[in-house]
């Protein structure tokens, strides 16, 4: 004999088995708990079949387990009852950051859109910002090298421009004077250095605010992944832009 098995928690139907007959009573059969002899009825889908409470007879309930969104936030979540879905969740996706719900569904939100909007531009800017630091900071090493290098310039400017005189070498030069470079070569040296220094600082302030402009620009016009663009295009510039200068030498 046919019968048909419900989870004993949650009341859903398993599916069908055999009963055994009952040794003590022929023509009788030993009926499980959990086990029914009715079948219960096809269950289309987003819907399952499970027995009522008092386990008189099946019930088709909605079936919404797997993944679904809270109304909150958006964020997906698995969710794993049968019945109706809770307050706070629904198996609508939100199309984007820009959308609330509404009670029913998701919609457009201008206000929350232009916040989000203004938010992006202000990360991107801001990523902008981080590659320029951090390349600064690669060329430069800390502060105190950044002053050192400075030091450096400022007396090999005036030691070539007093001729280099060989009994006035200054210490910063002295101390790049080493093996067969003599006072000349070190102080030209480290002028050259501090050209391409000073090259690179005015190229990373040039890159960086005209890059922020330009994404300003592109966020203005609504244009999110020509802004998205060019923030990444720049801080690949940016990056190869000190390659081999001051400390990254």
């Amino acid at each position: 004999m046919e019968i048909y098995c419900a989870n004993p928690l949650t009341r859903e139907y398993l599916g069908p088995t055999n009963a055994d007959p009952d040794p003590l009573e022929e023509g009788a059969w030993l009926i499980p708990a959990h086990a029914y002899t009715d079948a219960p009825p096809d269950a289309p889908t987003g819907q399952a079949a499970q027995r009522s409470e008092d386990g008189s007879a099946w019930q088709l309930v909605n079936d919404q387990r797997g993944t679904v969104y809270s109304t909150a936030t958006g964020a997906a979540q698995q969710h794993t009852e049968l019945g109706e879905l809770p307050d706070g969740l629904t198996s609508e996706p939100r199309p984007s950051a820009d959308y609330q719900w509404t009670g029913s569904t998701w919609a457009l939100d201008a206000e929350l859109q232009a916040a989000n909007l203004l938010a992006l531009q202000a990360s991107l800017c801001t990523q902008i910002d981080g590659a320029a630091d951090t390349a600064r900071a690669q060329v430069a090493g800390d502060p105190l090298r950044a002053v050192e290098y400075q030091l450096a310039a400022s007396e090999a400017q005036a030691f070539k421009a007093a001729g280099y005189p060989p009994e006035e070498v200054p210490r910063t030069v002295a101390a790049w004077v080493m093996g067969d470079r003599t006072a000349q070569q070190a102080a030209d040296s480290i002028l050259v250095e501090a050209a391409q220094y000073n090259e690179a600082l005015y190229l990373l302030r040039e890159t960086r605010l005209g890059a922020k402009d330009l994404v300003r620009q592109a966020m203005a016009a609504n244009n999110v992944e020509q802004a998205q663009n060019i923030a990444a295009e720049t801080i690949a510039s940016i990056e190869a832009a000190v390659a081999g200068i001051g400390n990254n030498a």
